[in-house]
């Protein structure tokens, strides 16, 4: 597979196989480096197979943390819920329990902005500024 025009790749030499950079191997791209691999390399085979291992894991933890989700929210809910709401606590919960709920939200990061939203519900400052938009 040719490389892209004016790409600035670093071609590595595999420590195991040997395979040249210009010869036709298979090629692991990691960033900016390109790996290149015979077909019978062993770190190659082990590379792939630990990467499926890895897949699968998160793929495992991935469905075990919607099925538990929801339960965990309501522990948190109820216990947001316990706090007097005149209490200094009761504003970091109810701060928690947004972010929680955006977090669930989204593919697994709370923007920058969505978070200070957040804190500026929960925690307003003094004077606040105009948000762009």
């Amino acid at each position: 597979m040719p490389e892209p025009a004016g790409s600035d790749f670093e071609f590595v030499e595999c420590d195991d196989c040997h395979a040249r950079p210009d010869e036709a191997h298979s090629r692991v791209y990691l960033g900016s480096r390109v790996i290149s691999h015979t077909e019978d390399c062993v770190t190659h085979a082990l590379d792939m197979i630990n990467g499926e291992e890895g897949a699968r894991r998160i793929r495992e933890q991935d469905k075990w943390a919607r099925r538990n989700f929801a339960p965990a929210h309501e522990r948190l809910r109820a216990a947001a819920d316990a706090l007097p709401r005149d209490c200094t606590a009761a504003h970091f919960a109810a701060a928690l329990l947004q972010l929680v709920e955006v977090q669930a939200n989204t593919t697994g990061f709370v923007t920058l902005h969505e978070l200070v939203e957040i804190l500026d519900t929960h925690f307003p400052p003094e004077h606040p500024e105009p948000k762009p938009h």
